[in-house]
């Protein structure tokens, strides 16, 4: 164990919005850290089991959003697949190749957004995902992402960053439950 836990994230109810997102200056990378309910072989089975992300992953997408694909070998060099419908945007698919998996600490990814079908083109975005152990069972995760292309800060913050909170509080109900 690395941690204490926060008193005030022991419970779901203190967890829900506890998602610490930040953009960087030069809008080229975020940072995520939020910490889960359960031990770090949950969250990380959570992340790459793809009957865990059909629960979690669309939460954040608008309403009436429908997951259509749901792939993930995870093993360095395998792939993820994740596509969806989304009304007013139509297809988007999420691409990717897992460069490094050491379960349950972390993984390493490479991953194309791509909207319209398609396959992937250019570069992709990096992440790095790291599981650390707190005591009472629970989790800390920190994602760091870096983007081939600079974001808007108020639209990263609304759409990507509201998105991904909010599947992060149904990820956190899925494992602590």
């Amino acid at each position: 164990m690395t941690d204490a836990t926060p008193a005030n994230l022991l419970t779901l109810d203190g967890r829900i919005g506890s998602a610490k997102i930040a953009l960087s200056e030069d809008g080229s990378s975020y940072t995520a850290e939020r910490v889960f309910g359960a031990p770090p072989a949950r969250v990380y089975r959570a992340f790459t089991d793809p009957q865990q992300l059909r629960v979690w992953f669309p939460a954040g997408a608008p309403e009436g959003s429908q997951m259509t694909t749901c792939d993930s070998n995870p093993i360095a060099g395998g792939t993820y697949l994740y596509e969806m419908i989304i009304p007013g945007f139509g297809e988007v698919a999420w691409h990717g190749n897992y460069t490094r998996v050491d379960a349950p600490n972390g993984l390493d990814a490479e991953e194309w957004f791509v909207m319209g079908g398609g396959g992937p083109d250019g570069p992709p975005s990096t992440q790095t995902l790291k599981f650390d152990e707190l005591e009472g069972g629970m989790t800390k995760m920190t994602m760091s992402v870096r983007m081939p292309d600079p974001q808007a800060p108020d639209e990263f913050m609304e759409q990507s960053a509201a998105g991904l909170a909010t599947s992060l509080n149904a990820m956190d109900r899925l494992i602590s439950a």
